[in-house]
Formats: C-alpha cells, sequence, structure tokens
C-alpha cells in the first residue's frame, strides 16, 4: 500500500538539505566541474560500451587508479569484459565459492561485502552510530510507530559501508521468509563517514528500502540506504520496488517467499550503507569490530 510520509519536511529544510547535498559531492568530487562529470558518468552508466578490450581497460586500469587497488576480477561472476555497462559491472554477482555460506544457522550473516562503520546493541529503541549520531530504529524502517520498532529493543545491529569496488547485491543474513518491503523516498546526502553531521542525520533523510525477515530463531531488518548517485534499488523479490518522489510504499508479499541464508536480496546501482538490525537477542556476541572489512555471508553475530 502507499502512504504519506512519517513526517513532512518543510521548503526551507528541503532546500537545506539539497545545499547540503551539493557542498559534499563539490567537496568529494574536488570541484564544481569535476562534480558535473561525476553525475554524467552516473546517468551514462546503463549506455552500453562496444568494445571489449576498452571495457576491459576501463574496469581493470581506470577502477584500480580511481579505487585502490581495483576489482577483484577473480570473484566477478563473469569476465570484466562481458559486462557491457558501467551498470552491469556495478551490479555484477560473485562467484559462490568465494563467498561460501556456513552450515552453522547460529550466526547472523553480513548482508553485503564492505567495512562495518559501527557495531553495537538497540538500547531504548534507538542506536548510536558515526560521531554518537542517534538513530531510532522507528525512523530507519520509516513508519515512525514505537510500537512496530519494539521487538528490536535489546537486538543487535551492524552497519556497513559499500564502496565502489565492493560487490553491490545484498543478500538475506538468515533462514526464514520475507515480510514487509517498505521504499521510502528521500535525499541522496554522502554516506562516507567523513561526510556524516548530527544536523544531518543521513540515514533516515536519505532514500531507502527496509526488508524485514522473519524466521523460526528472530526476526531482522534489512535496511539499504541510497547515498550520492544511487537511487536504483531493485529487488528480484519485490519487483514492484521503485522510487515514488515524496510516497512510501510497503507491501507485504502474499504469500511470504522463503529465503535462505546468503539468497539474494536487493541491488544498488552504486555503493551506499546497509543497517542490519536484528530482533531482541540478550545472548548476541559481535564476531567483527568497527573499520573491519566484510564479505556477504560472514559471520557478524553468534546468536546463541
Amino acid at each position: 500500500m502507499s502512504t504519506s510520509p512519517p513526517s513532512l519536511i518543510g521548503p526551507g529544510r528541503r532546500l537545506a538539505i539539497w545545499l547540503e547535498q551539493v557542498r559534499q559531492a563539490r567537496r568529494i568530487h574536488g570541484g564544481f566541474l569535476r562534480l558535473c562529470l561525476a553525475a554524467a558518468v552516473v546517468k551514462l552508466s546503463r549506455l552500453p560500451i562496444p568494445s571489449r578490450r576498452l571495457r576491459l581497460r576501463l574496469f581493470r586500469d581506470l577502477y584500480a587508479r580511481m579505487y585502490p587497488p581495483g576489482l577483484n576480477a577473480e570473484e566477478a561472476d563473469r569476465p570484466l569484459e562481458d559486462y557491457r555497462s558501467m551498470y552491469d559491472l556495478f551490479t555484477r554477482g560473485v562467484k559462490p565459492e568465494h563467498r561460501p555460506i556456513p552450515a552453522d544457522g547460529r550466526a547472523l550473516l553480513s548482508p553485503c561485502d564492505g567495512v562495518v562503520q559501527d557495531i553495537g546493541r538497540v538500547e531504548r529503541g534507538r542506536l548510536l552510530t558515526v560521531k554518537g549520531i542517534e538513530y531510532s530504529v522507528a525512523s530507519l524502517l520509516g513508519d515512525g510507530d514505537d510500537e512496530d520498532a519494539k521487538p528490536y529493543e535489546g537486538g543487535a545491529f551492524a552497519i556497513v559501508f559499500l564502496s565502489p569496488i565492493d560487490c553491490h547485491r545484498v543478500f538475506s543474513p538468515m533462514d526464514g521468509r520475507l515480510g514487509r518491503v517498505a521504499h521510502i523516498p528521500g535525499a541522496r546526502l554522502l554516506v562516507h563517514p567523513p561526510f556524516q553531521r548530527p544536523e544531518f542525520p543521513v540515514y533516515t533523510l536519505n532514500e531507502r528500502a527496509v526488508f524485514r525477515l522473519e524466521g523460526g530463531g528472530g526476526s531482522c531488518a534489512v535496511v539499504m540506504v541510497a547515498g550520492w548517485g544511487v537511487g536504483n534499488i531493485t529487488s528480484p523479490l519485490a519487483p514492484w520496488l521503485r522510487a515514488r518522489p515524496r510516497r512510501v510504499e510497503s507491501r507485504t508479499p502474499d504469500p511470504p517467499p522463503a529465503v535462505r541464508r546468503g539468497s539474494w536480496l536487493a541491488t544498488f546501482g552504486l555503493g551506499s550503507t546497509v543497517v542490519l538490525i536484528s530482533s531482541s537477542s540478550p545472548e548476541a556476541t559481535p564476531l567483527v569490530f568497527p573499520n573491519e572489512k566484510v564479505r556477504y555471508g560472514q559471520p557478524i553475530f553468534r546468536l546463541a
């Protein structure tokens, strides 16, 4: 169903967010002209690159210069020259043998490749993250309903930042069934840690998609937060998922499809951030630490 956003942002605040978005983008790209060039590259990312030799050179050599150490071609599910566009490359898969899924079902798995920004426990309906910025679970989920956030009180959370060289697919951290899926419109502020500011809480201001998973051992929420240049979040399990400006859209599949640990949930069109929140789990033990590089399928919490 489609509903109005939980809180309407006034025009003055919207302008301030937009100006901050432009300021951040100019800073990270090194000026206005380079910002325009980067924006053009994003717009043209779906255009096919006709030459296999040119694709290989762009995807291997240019990527390595822009984002050291570059892509790991051995992990990609196809040879680099087989990806016809930048978008195809961004949304590539990974060979299963490079992301083994552990047989032990007592662990909650990382939903994506990336670097752990923060890890902790939900207390009083809130979590703390980069630079001490506080977020309520209700605001992250997009409904503003404290009752709806209660199952996550005392649960564990992890925040994983994806860089442009990471696999941009997001996977299920547990066995269970897919419950409610929501798309929340929003801004495109940078999610990079150095750019986060308390006055612009990026995880609740930015566009995002929320996937609720229910299983016999509990539940979790996977919150995909879009970032600068990234507004295209898609899901093979929710083909209806698409951006609707200033409208929150939420649906519960009927019947809820079964998902397995490590199965493909959704895809970012470019790098961004995933917030994983588990239901109440007093015995949860973190298995990773802030600033640690993780891969999807890697155990991130032991639940019992």
